[in-house]
């Protein structure tokens, strides 16, 4: 019997470095048929195809602690829901990403920031 969709998951986590940022990952079905089902378990996870999406092949990303792609416990719990529906596939890692550190914030950082950039000084 194939491992479920968890089990995989927990697998390919487990063989990640402690450092770990961002996991691009394929999720291939078994069957192509239970493509729309799938689209719809996996939608919080953002997922997107090349060609159909009825080809039964979804890419998404997940993120460790911070930054883009949805959180490692998000995607566990909707592997879990498919395979609790039925769903069997195959999860393959496609790249990871490794210490990736955000360099500052894009957004303004404080009231004196914000005076500083948007008002000029009253002489």
């Amino acid at each position: 019997m194939p491992a479920t969709l968890v089990e995989q998951w927990d697998a390919i986590v487990a063989a990640q470095p402690s450092d770990w940022s961002s996991l691009f990952l394929e999720l291939r079905l078994r069957d192509a048929v239970q493509a729309e089902e799938c689209a719809l378990v996996m939608s919080p996870l953002n997922p997107w195809h090349e060609g159909d999406w009825r080809s039964g092949v979804f890419h998404f990303r997940a993120a460790h602690t911070y930054g883009y792609g949805a959180a490692a416990q998000l995607v566990r719990k909707r592997l879990g829901t498919m395979d609790e529906v039925g769903i069997v596939g195959t999860l393959r890692l496609e790249r990871r990403l490794s210490d990736v550190r955000p360099v500052s914030t894009q957004g303004v950082t404080s009231v004196s920031e914000i005076c500083s950039r948007w008002f000029l000084p009253i002489t």
